[in-house]
């Protein structure tokens, strides 16, 4: 008899095992979605689940969606797949959040009609993408408003085919960027559940998020790795994401449902993450291999005489394609000066290097493109060139500039406040406001993730600027500007007396994708610069020298060549 007993503990210990490991499920991700034999493959593979995404059906008739919906539930029911959930249609103009409440209720009636379509999937849960981005700062508590209205008018349709709604978290400026947000969002609708996306958490950590939302109310996940940057869509184990940590936090706040996948990777990959989340094999340290791939990088390197040199390579850093141009120059070798060329007398770095006889050139601050007026504070000696635009104070945060007149004594100082300019550059020969100051002392200052923090300033200048007729003014939002990727160029130098003109290329897919604002300051910190400013990035963004021509590749002209430049009026030259 003890025996029996013996193995029937093993048994049950054996049965508790394999009951606790979560089935895997995967996004489709598209709504042609994949075929047949490819399901039927996924399934052999070990997936359990799929979450259908209703993301390509947007202005097509109900009736086509329908028999489209009918054909691909035929489809997963041969593979032997169960569909776990359903991803409702999304877009910019389909925002059940509207400040307009025509275009609102238009939205909301759309999104009730594909929640009956999606029924024909016999799905557990429907996730619903609380708004679209951007959302203006001064618009945002009207928005998260009509979404929560939005949100109880959809919930019944939701109950009606037999699923629960839930609510996505989302990145940016969207609505539902933290565990506070969703909360209001579906506020007293205790039929509505949550969709917990890990990719999606850009301005709140995984735990403060976890604690912010109640327990019991994740019904359903996304699961995928990231840097914390932006939405990567990796597979676990491929990014910074404590991952087995980040599941038994999910997993305490009372989530029993599957693993769904919304990342690239094949099922045997998928396996591989379960096990990394559920911590039965350690997760890979992925924590240097940025510093490691620049350490190792392939650069092209041109001597520019006088102990100066350009350099180029493209880096796979960031889970990107980062294209890297570098003027290194000794800076008592050389006569560094701010060019303030406005209006007419505005050109191509090339042109205006080659006409004034320069050895380098580099674009220079921020200006007003169709005016070509400086948009920031430039002074030389005592004569003031430009002020700084109210729109600009949401990035322009220090002063470049030369305490001597051959431009050998570069300084970099912080210089939030307008008002301080003259305190903070007294003394110095000339000064232009540039920002947001990259490094300072050695030491990266500029956040990680900047989010919205600075848009409500900005917004509102915005604003008065309309108000009085103004055609001037910027056009991003703190969160584009400092956490999205575009070309950018800096200035700095190191405490060996090296200086530095960085241009970093952008906006060219798998060949130079460009960089946040914080990846910007990396890049510049493992170049050995101790002292950096950001510079006008964008479109303008060009480096040129003497000796090789245009070193990066211009957006301009949106052709991956060195033919794009953009007119400027103002460069920072080197003879």
């Amino acid at each position: 008899m003890k025996y029996v007993y013996v193995i029937f503990f093993l048994a049950l210990s054996t049965f508790q095992m394999f009951a606790q490991v979560p089935q895997i499920g995967k996004s489709m991700g598209r709504w042609t979605g994949f075929g047949l034999e490819s399901m039927k493959a996924n399934k052999a593979a070990g997936l359990d689940y799929i979450e259908v995404t209703m993301n390509n059906v947007i202005g097509k008739d109900t009736a086509g969606v329908r028999d489209r919906a009918t054909a691909i539930k035929a489809d997963i029911d041969s593979a032997g797949l169960k569909v776990w959930s359903v991803h409702m249609p999304y877009s910019r103009t389909l925002d059940i959040s509207m400040i307009d409440d025509v275009k609102r209720t238009e939205n909301v009636q759309y999104m009730k009609d594909m929640m009956r379509v999606a029924g024909i999937f016999r799905p557990q849960y429907l996730v619903l993408h609380p708004s679209a981005e951007p959302i203006a700062p001064d618009e945002r508590e009207q928005r998260l408003a009509n979404s929560h209205a939005s949100i109880g008018e959809l919930a019944p349709v939701a109950k009606e085919i037999g699923a629960t709604l839930c609510v996505e978290n989302l990145p940016r400026t969207c609505l539902g960027q933290n565990g506070e947000e969703m909360m209001r969002l579906i506020e007293g609708y205790d039929e509505v559940g949550l969709c917990f996306d890990t990719n999606h958490l850009l301005y709140q950590s995984h735990a403060d998020y976890l604690k912010a939302v109640e327990k019991g109310k994740i019904k359903t996940v996304h699961l995928s790795d990231y840097d914390f940057a932006d939405e990567r869509h990796l597979i676990p184990g491929e990014g910074l994401i404590d991952n087995q940590a980040l599941w038994a936090g999910i997993k305490e706040n009372g989530y029993d449902g599957i693993m769904m996948f919304e990342c690239y990777g094949e099922p045997a990959q998928l396996d591989t993450a379960r096990l990394i989340l559920l911590g039965e094999i350690p997760q890979p340290d992925n924590s240097g291999k940025d510093s490691l791939a620049f350490v190792n990088a392939s650069w092209k390197i041109t001597d520019l005489g006088k102990g100066a040199k350009a350099m180029y390579a493209q880096i796979p850093m960031f889970y990107s394609t980062q294209s890297v141009c570098v003027v290194k120059y000794p800076i008592k070798k050389f006569r560094t000066d701010i060019l303030h060329r406005p209006q007419e007398s505005a050109g191509k770095p090339s042109e205006i290097g080659r006409e004034v006889g320069a050895a380098f050139a580099l674009n220079g601050g921020y200006f007003h493109v169709k005016q070509r007026i400086p948009s920031v504070y430039f002074r030389e000696r005592d004569q003031q060139l430009g002020y700084t635009h109210p729109t600009e104070l949401y990035r322009v945060d220090g002063l470049m500039g030369f305490k001597d007149h051959k431009g050998r004594k570069a300084v970099i100082e912080m210089a939030a406040d307008t008002m301080q300019y003259g305190a903070v550059s007294k003394g110095w020969k000339e000064a232009m406001a540039s920002g947001p100051v990259l490094i300072l002392d050695g030491e990266i200052v500029v956040p990680l993730l900047m989010g919205d923090k600075a848009d409500g300033a900005n917004v509102s200048a915005m604003a008065d600027e309309q108000r009085q007729g103004s055609k001037i003014r910027t056009h991003y939002s703190s969160a584009q500007f400092y956490d999205k990727r575009h070309p950018r160029a800096a200035f700095g130098y190191d405490d060996a007396g090296n200086a530095y003109l960085v241009v970093i290329d952008g906006r060219f897919k798998g060949q130079a994708d460009g960089a946040t604002i914080y990846e910007t300051a990396y890049i510049c910190h493992m170049l050995g610069m101790t002292e950096a400013i950001n510079l006008d990035g964008g479109g303008s963004t060009t480096l040129w020298t003497e000796k090789t021509g245009v070193i990066n590749h211009p957006y301009d002209n949106k052709t991956f060549d060195h033919e794009g430049e953009r007119s400027v009026p103002n460069l920072i030259v080197v003879y």
